[in-house]
Formats: structure tokens, C-alpha cells, sequence
């Protein structure tokens, strides 16, 4: 978990022990009563993982491969682009 998640964790725990309310937990995190109750309700049934985002460590379907962004940067640094600013750099791939 990090830091955030952690921190999350620990004020939605407060509230389930009752040591705060919804709102001081709502201006805790800088969240709705709303989003509180949410957060609450899905660590009660689920446990502290329901905290963590389901995206967490998964590469983003449109990020660019390691061998085409180490491709990019042998070209950039290469005798024949090496002059090129990073917006003619661009046109010059294009």
C-alpha cells in the first residue's frame, strides 16, 4: 500500500472504532460524507484492499513499449538529431 492508501486506511479504521465521526474523517481526507460512507461500507465488507486501486502496478494500454521509447532515444541522441529541439525532433520523426 502507499503512503496515501495507508493514511486512508487508518482515518476509515478511526471511524469504524468510532473515534471519529464521518465528517471529521470527510474533512480528513478531503473527501465527501459521501465518498466516506463508501470507503467505510467497502472496507467493512471487503477489508483494507478494497482501499487499493485495481489499476495499481498494470501498465496503461496506450503507453509505448521499451524498445520503441529506447528506439526514440538512440535516434534523439544520434549525430543526426542530436541539433533538433524536442518539437522539431517530433516533426522530423513524423
Amino acid at each position: 500500500m502507499t503512503q496515501e492508501q495507508l493514511n486512508r486506511y487508518k482515518v476509515i479504521s478511526s471511524l469504524i472504532d468510532g473515534k471519529l465521526s464521518i465528517s471529521e474523517a470527510a474533512m480528513s481526507l478531503g473527501l465527501s460524507e459521501r465518498q466516506i460512507k463508501r470507503l467505510k461500507k467497502g472496507v467493512m465488507e471487503r477489508g483494507p484492499a478494497f482501499l487499493i486501486h485495481k489499476n495499481t502496478g498494470r501498465k496503461p494500454q496506450h503507453a509505448l513499449t521499451d524498445e520503441l521509447k529506447s528506439k526514440i532515444i538512440s535516434l534523439k541522441q544520434s549525430d543526426k538529431y542530436k541539433n533538433a529541439n524536442f518539437k522539431h525532433f517530433m516533426e522530423l520523426l513524423e
